[in-house]
């Protein structure tokens, strides 16, 4: 992110001072430009915290409203064939928030990475900062449902009619999916407990990607195509968990989102199971952060 910084999506991988001299014109990319981090002994920013928490507001309004309303296409209109359509669109929305955003708050967009963050690399993004980046995250991801309750409102109302689907009751919950996630409605999770695992695993397995990826001793990878890893291992992880649980593996994508169908007509049916998707990734997260930076690296 010269003082390397490895905060969030918009990590950068590090170079010596060789390596820098050869960057040449690429680097606005390998510096503390491109992630807009510039770590003293304290771990602070060139930018405020308030700004940072702009940028993750809008960075996961971004990320959830184009995933969701992937989702909204695919349950509501009938656009795609399959879960993996819905998927590619989850990770190219990734790559477009992360993009944005990753020069001013680390792109973090998923209160499990902050977590992780905050616990595992706390030496490049300070624990106070754990609750503003939630705060924004989950303003963030409410206000992309509610874009796409809008958006689809007609969809949606006719999808409930031709299905027989009545809001506010407990098979409402169908028309409510491309909101939050029932891991309930799949007949292959028996159980809370199961479906807590699979939450933590996928979200395990997103951060330890993150972390990996964004490793100081991983020179492999260039800053530039951060982004797109990190959208495809979260499309992986959807096309792959998603069958199952619906791979939330983000407790602000799921919530917020969910917190509109609470309001607008679903009740209090739509809040069923939604502590597995903040107990899941909130769990997971740091575990997959320990065995990349602590057993991999």
């Amino acid at each position: 992110m010269s003082v390397p910084t490895t905060e969030g999506y918009g990590a950068v991988v590090h170079y010596s001072n060789d390596e820098e001299a050869e960057a040449g014109e690429n680097d606005r990319f390998m510096d503390n430009d491109y992630n807009g981090v510039h770590p003293d002994d304290e771990g602070s920013s060139s930018y405020g915290l308030f700004q940072e928490m702009i940028a993750e507001c809008i960075g996961t309004c971004i990320l959830t409203q184009i995933g969701c309303a992937g989702l909204c296409a695919s349950t509501y209109v009938g656009a795609y064939d399959g879960l993996w359509q819905a998927a590619v669109v989850w990770l190219l929305g990734a790559t477009l928030a992360i993009s944005v955003t990753a020069s001013i708050s680390g792109a973090h967009l998923n209160p499990a990475v902050t977590l992780s963050f905050g616990l595992i690399r706390c030496a490049e993004f300070n624990i106070t900062k754990v609750i503003p980046y939630w705060i924004a995250q989950f303003i963030g991801a409410t206000l992309a449902g509610f874009m796409n309750l809008t958006i689809f409102q007609t969809a949606i109302t006719k999808y409930e009619a031709t299905n027989e689907i009545l809001r506010g009751t407990n098979e409402g919950i169908k028309s409510a999916t491309a909101f939050g996630d029932y891991y309930m409605l799949s007949p292959y999770v028996p159980s809370w407990n199961s479906a807590v695992f699979i939450e933590a695993f996928g979200t395990a397995f997103l951060v330890f990607c993150i972390f990996a990826i964004t490793h100081p001793k991983n020179k492999a990878i260039s800053p530039t195509i951060v982004p797109f890893l990190v959208g495809t291992a979260i499309a992986v992880i959807i096309a792959t968990l998603g069958p199952l649980t619906g791979a939330g593996i983000n407790p602000a994508r799921d919530f917020g989102p969910r917190l509109i169908t609470y309001f607008y007509g679903w009740g209090k049916e739509s809040m069923q199971g939604a502590e597995v998707y903040i107990i899941g990734p909130l769990l997971g997260g740091p575990i997959g952060a320990i065995i990349a930076d602590g057993i991999l690296y």
